[in-house]
Parts: C-alpha cells; sequence; structure tokens
C-alpha cells in the first residue's frame, strides 16, 4: 500500500455449524508486541447456506503510514468444530506515493491556481455534499425456509448519502392484503439510542390491537410473521454509506408459504420509495419412521400392541395406516388414522395415536418438532397371522413424504400339559409302566421334553406332532420306567422346554399304589404221605407281594376250615420292600378226606390266587384225572374218556359214569380196562351239539370209602377247521351229591365272611348256580345302581361238576347287592339286603 491510502482487509470463514464464532483481529509491530485491534472493525451477520451451515465475514480499514511497513496483521477464528483457533496473516507493505505523479500534481496545481480551487469546490462538493440515491440488492436466503425454524435473509443498501434512511418490511400473505410488518427508522434510531450503528428490534403482534416496539408500527392480523431485522450501516469518509440488512424470520408454512416479502427504502435523494421483493417458500419436515416395536414373545391369542415410532417432522398434519400383508402378497387394510380420525376396517384392530411430549431445558427453545406413537391392539393367531406382514404407512401432506416400516409376525403358541396318564392301569412291582402326556396348542413345532423320577432323568419318546383345525400343534410324550416299592412317594414329572416359555412348563404325577402279587408256593404237606387219624400239617409259602395285608383262607373241599389275616406274620425285605410270609395249618384227616381237595385262597388287592392239594391217605385207591385220547375233540369225531386209578384190586372198586347228573345214553359205550398196577374206566362216544359243554362225570367207589371219588370233565366241541384253547378242562374234586333234575338252579346270596365284619373290611358274598358252568354264563354284582367292577368277582365251577360259584369280594355301602345270572340269554335275578352297617 502506499502512504496515506485506505483499504479494507476481509476474513471470510464458510460452510459452519453451529452458527456462533469470533472473529479478532491482530496486528504484531516490530519489536513493540502485538496489539488487539477493534477499531475499523466490522462484521456481517450469519448467513444461512442451502445445506443448514453458515457464512460470516470480519473486516478491517487499514490507513498505514511509513512506521506501519512490515507489521503484521492476523485474523483469528475460534468455532465449537475446531480443537485450536484458525490463525491467517497478512505482512503489510508500505511505500511512498509515485515522485513523478506528484510532480505532475504540484505543476497542474502551480500553472491553474483559479481553476484548482474551483475544481476543488465542485470536488469537495461531489465527493461530500451531493445526495446519492441508495441501491437495492436482491434479497437472499427465502428458497429454503423450513417450518417454523428460524430463517436468515439478507439484502445489501448500498452508496447512498446522506446517512439517514428509512427501511420498512411488507408481506403479502396468499390471498391476502399487502401490510407492513416492520419499519426502521435510522435518524430516529440514532436519536435514541446514540451513535450506535447496530440495532436489534424483535416485533410481536397481538390480537388485541397494534404492537409498537421504538417506532416500529404493527397492522392487526390472526397470526404475525415472527420477525427481527438487524441493520448494520457503515460510512466511508466520503460519507457514503452502506447498510447490511439481516432479516430473521420464523415462517409457518400454512401462512407463509407462498408469501411475499418486501424490503421498502425510502431515502431523501429518491424521489419515492424503492424496494425489492422475494417468494418465500416454506418447507416442512418429513418423518423419520423407527422399527415397529413388538413383545419378545407374541402369543396365540393374547393381545399384543405394534407401535411403530414416527419421529422429527413438521407441520402435523399426518396420515396413518396400518395394513396386513399375507404370505402371497396380498394387502389388506386394517385401520387408518387422519388428523385425529381413526377409520377401523376390521373390528378385530384398536389404535391410538399418541404424541410424545418432548422435556425442554430451560435455554432451549421449542422447534415445533413432532414425535408420534402410532399403537395398534390385536389378538394374533397361528392360523391368522403367524408369517404375515404389518405394515405402518405414513403419509406427511407438507412434504408430499411417504413411508413404512414392516415386521413379520411370529406368532408363537405356550404348549398346555394334560394330566400325567398311567398305563397299565394297575401297576406291578418290576413291571414296565408307561406315562404318557398329552403336549397339546403349541407352535411351532419344536419341543423340548424330558421326563424325571425326581432329578433322574428318564427314557422317553415323543410322537410326531399333527396340526389341528386351529393350526396348533398336538403331540404325546411317553417314558416307561420299571417301578419297586421304594418309588412309591416319589414324584414323577414331564418337563417341556419352548420358545414361548420363559421358563419350562412341567406337570407331575405321584406314584401312590403299587402291587406286588404274591408268589405262592404248591402246598407241602408233613408227613408226605399222611395217613388216616394221624396229623397232618399242611403249609404254603407267600412271597415277594406288596401291600403288606393280604387274607388267607384254607377250604376242605368248599367248607371253610381256616382265616388268617395278621399282617405282622409278614416280614419285609429291607432291599426290596417286599414282603413274604407262610401260612400253616394243623388237620387230622379222617377216611372222608381221601379224593378231598385240600384249597388255599389267598386274596391281596382284589384278587384271589388259590393252591390245591388233594388228600390222598396212605393205603387207599389213586384216582386220577380224567383225560380225553382227541384233543381237541371235535363235532361227530368219536373219542374216549378215560379214568385211571391206581393202588387197588379190581374186585374192590367199580365206577359209573354219568352225564351232567343223568346216566349215560345207551349210544355211549362203557369198558374197563385192567391193568397189573392199576385199573382204568373207559368211556367211547361220538358227541353232537348237545354234548358241547357239558360235564361228564366218573364215579369211582371203593369198598373202604363211605362215599364215591367223583372226577370230572367239560367237553368244548369244535368244529372242522375251529381253533381253542383248552379244549378239555378236567375237574376232580371233592364228592357231593348232585341234582338229580339236571336243569339249572340259582341258589340264594350267602354271605361267606364272618355274619358282624368291622367297618372298613372286605365282605364276600357268593351265589351257587347249580346245572350249569362258568363257560355258559354271564354273571354281574352291582352294589344298589352302581355295578361292581370286575376284577371284585371271582367266577369258577364247582368241585363236584355240579354247577358253579360266582364270589365278589368289596367294601360294602348301605343299600342292596343285586346278583345276576344270564344263561340262554334268560337272565335270573337274586338280592341282598346290607340292613345296618355293623351286621350283614
Amino acid at each position: 500500500m502506499e502512504r496515506g491510502t485506505e483499504k479494507t482487509v476481509t476474513c471470510e470463514a464458510d460452510e459452519f455449524y453451529p452458527k456462533d464464532i469470533t472473529f479478532q483481529w491482530i496486528k504484531y509491530q516490530r519489536g513493540s508486541g502485538n496489539v488487539l485491534l477493534q477499531k475499523g472493525v466490522s462484521y456481517t451477520h450469519p448467513i444461512a447456506n442451502e445445506d443448514g451451515t453458515f457464512s460470516q465475514s470480519s473486516f478491517l480499514r487499514i490507513n498505514p503510514t511509513l512506521e506501519d511497513n512490515g507489521n503484521v496483521y492476523s485474523c483469528n477464528v475460534s468455532h465449537r468444530s475446531m480443537g485450536t483457533d484458525l490463525q491467517l496473516n497478512l505482512t503489510l507493505s508500505v511505500t511512498e506515493p509515485d515522485t513523478q505523479r506528484s510532480q505532475i500534481i504540484g505543476a497542474v496545481v502551480g500553472a491553474g491556481a483559479a481553476v484548482a480551487l474551483v475544481a476543488l469546490s465542485i470536488y469537495l462538493y461531489i465527493m461530500f455534499c451531493r445526495k446519492e440515491p441508495p441501491k437495492l440488492s436482491p434479497i437472499t436466503g427465502a428458497e429454503h425456509l423450513v417450518h417454523m425454524n428460524e430463517a436468515t435473509l439478507s439484502c445489501q443498501i448500498s452508496g447512498f448519502r446522506p446517512k439517514p434512511i428509512r427501511i420498512t418490511l411488507w408481506l403479502r400473505r396468499n390471498g391476502g392484503e399487502v401490510m407492513e410488518i416492520y419499519s426502521w427508522d435510522s435518524k430516529k434510531q440514532s436519536d435514541q439510542c446514540g451513535k450506535s450503528d447496530k440495532q436489534l428490534v424483535a416485533i410481536e403482534l397481538e390480537r388485541e390491537g397494534l404492537v409498537g416496539n421504538g417506532d416500529s408500527y404493527l397492522p392487526p392480523a390472526q397470526r404475525a410473521l415472527r420477525v427481527e431485522m438487524v441493520p448494520v450501516i457503515t460510512t466511508s469518509k466520503y460519507r457514503i454509506s452502506n447498510c447490511q440488512c439481516t432479516i430473521r424470520i420464523t415462517p409457518d408454512i400454512e401462512e407463509d408459504d407462498g408469501a411475499e416479502l418486501t424490503v421498502r427504502v425510502t431515502h431523501s435523494a429518491l424521489r419515492g420509495p424503492i424496494s425489492v421483493s422475494c417468494r418465500l417458500e416454506v418447507r416442512g419436515v418429513k418423518p423419520k419412521l423407527s422399527k415397529i416395536v413388538f413383545p419378545l414373545r407374541i402369543l396365540h391369542e393374547e393381545p399384543v400392541t405394534l407401535t411403530c415410532p414416527i419421529n422429527g417432522f413438521k407441520p402435523k398434519p399426518l396420515s396413518v395406516t396400518w395394513l396386513k400383508v399375507d404370505p402371497l402378497g396380498q394387502e389388506t387394510e386394517l385401520l387408518s388414522w387422519d388428523r385425529g380420525t381413526t377409520d377401523i376396517c376390521d373390528p378385530q384392530y384398536s389404535h391410538q395415536l399418541a404424541e410424545n411430549e418432548r422435556e425442554w431445558e430451560e435455554e432451549e427453545e421449542d422447534d415445533h418438532i413432532n414425535y408420534f406413537l402410532s399403537n395398534v391392539t390385536l389378538l394374533p393367531t397361528v392360523r391368522g397371522d403367524h408369517g404375515a406382514q404389518y405394515v405402518c404407512r405414513t403419509h406427511h401432506y407438507a412434504t408430499g413424504e411417504r413411508a413404512e416400516k414392516r415386521m413379520e409376525m411370529q406368532v408363537l403358541a405356550a404348549p398346555e400339559l394334560g394330566p400325567i396318564q398311567k398305563s397299565p392301569e394297575i401297576l406291578y412291582v418290576g413291571e414296565e409302566m408307561t406315562l404318557s402326556c398329552r403336549i397339546h396348542s403349541f407352535h411351532p413345532e419344536i419341543l423340548g421334553v424330558c421326563w424325571y423320577k425326581g432329578d433322574e432323568l428318564l427314557a422317553s419318546s415323543t410322537d410326531q406332532a399333527h396340526r389341528g383345525d386351529s393350526h396348533l400343534l398336538d403331540c404325546t410324550s411317553r417314558a416307561t420306567y420299571r417301578p419297586s416299592v421304594r418309588d412309591i412317594g416319589k414324584s414323577f414329572r414331564c418337563e417341556v422346554s419352548h420358545e414361548s416359555l420363559q421358563h419350562p412348563k412341567c406337570v407331575s404325577w405321584e406314584l401312590k399304589h403299587l402291587i406286588s402279587e404274591p408268589r405262592v408256593s404248591a402246598i407241602k404237606c408233613h408227613p408226605e404221605v399222611p395217613e388216616c387219624n394221624q396229623p397232618a400239617t399242611l403249609s404254603c409259602a407267600i412271597e415277594n407281594y406288596y401291600p403288606k395285608v393280604l387274607t388267607i383262607q384254607w377250604y376242605r373241599g368248599l367248607k371253610v376250615i381256616s382265616i388268617d389275616n395278621d399282617p405282622k406274620a409278614a416280614e419285609e425285605d429291607q432291599e426290596s420292600g417286599l414282603f413274604s410270609r407262610t401260612s400253616e395249618i394243623q388237620i387230622i384227616p379222617t377216611i372222608n378226606d381221601h379224593g378231598t381237595e385240600f384249597y388255599l385262597k389267598i386274596t391281596h388287592c382284589m384278587k384271589n390266587f388259590e393252591k390245591n392239594f388233594p388228600m390222598k391217605l396212605r393205603g387207599l385207591p389213586d384216582v386220577k384225572d380224567i383225560t380225553c385220547n382227541t384233543y381237541p375233540p371235535k363235532y361227530g369225531e368219536a373219542l374216549t374218556l378215560s379214568c385211571e386209578v391206581i393202588g387197588c384190586s379190581a374186585r374192590d372198586i367199580t365206577a359209573e359214569w354219568r352225564v351232567g347228573n343223568n346216566p349215560i345214553k345207551r349210544e355211549m359205550e362203557a369198558k374197563t380196562q385192567i391193568d397189573r398196577d392199576s385199573i382204568t374206566f373207559l368211556l367211547t362216544l361220538t358227541p353232537t351239539a348237545e354234548h358241547h359243554g357239558k360235564l361228564f362225570t366218573c364215579l369211582i367207589k371203593h369198598k373202604d370209602l363211605p362215599q364215591p371219588i367223583r372226577k370230572i370233565i367239560c367237553l368244548k366241541l369244535l368244529a372242522s377247521g375251529d381253533q381253542l384253547d383248552g379244549g378239555i378242562v378236567p375237574k376232580a374234586k371233592k364228592p357231593k351229591a348232585a341234582s338229580d333234575r339236571g336243569e339249572t338252579k340259582i341258589e340264594e346270596i350267602e354271605c361267606v365272611t364272618p355274619p358282624s365284619p368291622r367297618e372298613g373290611e372286605a365282605v364276600t358274598l357268593q351265589c351257587i348256580i347249580r346245572g350249569q358252568d362258568v363257560q355258559h354264563g354271564d354273571f354281574s354284582w352291582s352294589d344298589g345302581m352302581f355295578p361292581i367292577d370286575e376284577s371284585q368277582i371271582d367266577n369258577s365251577n364247582l368241585p363236584d361238576g355240579s354247577g358253579c360259584i360266582s364270589r365278589v369280594t368289596f367294601t360294602p355301602d348301605d343299600g342292596q347287592i343285586r346278583f345276576e345270572a344270564t344263561i340262554n340269554l334268560v337272565t335270573t335275578e337274586r338280592t341282598y339286603q346290607i340292613s345296618d352297617w355293623g351286621g350283614l
């Protein structure tokens, strides 16, 4: 620079954010340190760029002397985005004015002093006194305005003299009148505020009337544009002024989009006001949709709420639509919400839209950003919703923006567990039992099933699941186990894990009852071959039974000779928990007991176990059971029945054959076969249909026996090609007179147990049916109107072949016991009245 000239140094900062920035000018003098400059420094207002950043400039006026030559001028810029200040340097070089030019000017001045004086006068007038009209630049910054965001517009008023100027802002909204919204007069402002060149006036409009601030006057309106203006006037040494007019507005898209803003300037050098206008383009902020929020587990037929957050948009007018897209891509509209009105297309869905209120700090201003939560509530099902997509679709009216978010519905159904079932119904020690549990109403198919006894894992299997009508799955899981007595009271459980369950679900079953049937040995006699009228002992070992309680009855034929119910006689095995005992009776057999069947009947858990011992006295004949030479016997095929007698002379013994209680017919042939050590009595016949199921009896008579020995066989005949297990049923029981009539007779019900049983004790009733065997009858017992379980009923043929007997053992209530016998499609009934509990 030449000494005596003035220039302006500019420092520009562009594309920064936020808009707060600091400029400092520092002069570094050679050998004298640095000086912070404040005089001659000016600034522009931050200007908003299209991308939301800002730009600002700072100016320094320099009028150097020769002493300033070599000085360094520094512009320091501070901003939050930089860790350290940015420093820009300028080294000043000052020179003397050109000598030749000075000489020329001096010559001209010397040559025409008068002309110079006149020219100087004209020059001074032109330079300092003549009025210069202002020039207006276009208004910038109005192209990209955001609803309710403060925006900065800029307009340059330049080259005017004198300094006093009046600036007014005018606004014409769509379809409205032009109205003055702001006025500023530099002269009046200077009178009020001294020599300050910067003025800031904020204007608010109230409905009640005009509001003035200083010299600003506002007309009434329903809603005003929020405006503030910062005019900055700078004046050169020639008294030419420039005004940087910065206008801050907060536009409303509904009111101000498309409005025309006018800057009007009035100056003494103008014949009339000049103005410049711009069209305001106000835009909204489009919404941002976050992912649809839903529970971690969506369960079948349990209410669920889907939430779609709609954030960061303005202005508020918005429509929300929820749709369902099936696996085939077919869209179905469920509901819509539009500016406060909800339209439900499917009543299974409900909707709620909530505005998420934002908490503002005291120093923050409301930016009018909206935050919505759209909530749709439904009752999902596996059939209707699993695999379907739910869509939240929005339309923002101000921006025209359409957006959507989707979620795929994964519906779970928690498994339901039925009670544990056991099989078989009666459980036995050491025999395999199967526990089963029906697991149903679950989805998806992957399922974890474990069975436990206490904490012990059991072997198990689970069926392949199948779907029902509701599209839910169903399966059965089974565990097998061989229980022992030590397992009684133990808990067995089925534990199911599934992705629909936070914790496994289980169902338990307690083993309460267990049976071990007694192992009954053969009856032993001591001595092995008893003698007539000499003491003998019959004994039987009963082993490995549970529970402890059982009833032991000894019979001579059909007569009870001993009852043993003492549980103390049982001994427990400490390892297995099973019980064992021995039962014995003392007898003195007589000659009448020869050939008699002695029975041991054990009743355990309502089930009877029998052992028989045919009494064979020393020195008397041994009669064997009847046998048939054909097995199985068939209709029309000849057969021979034989009964062998050992240990006697043919002179001392005879035999008689009978069919039922009747003598044999003529077509049947009876023979006697005598061997060295035995005699065999034979009966030959060709059976017909009338012989099927009949009892054939051989009466053996000995000279030393007061009564005959009776042996019986029941024929079951087969047609050719048929099969039958146990074609013949031999009988060898105590002799007893039979009915001579050969017809069926049902006797009255008898009480076998003592006449006054104690409460809670089992009672045994029996009914004898003469002239019919078990195979050709159907027998049932009932307690009043309730049938008695078949497991408590024992049906058997009589030892003498004269018929059969039906017994029932149970714990009775007050009422009438009924017995029904159905023979040849004819039902006969017998009743027994239990009169008073405490005695029958």
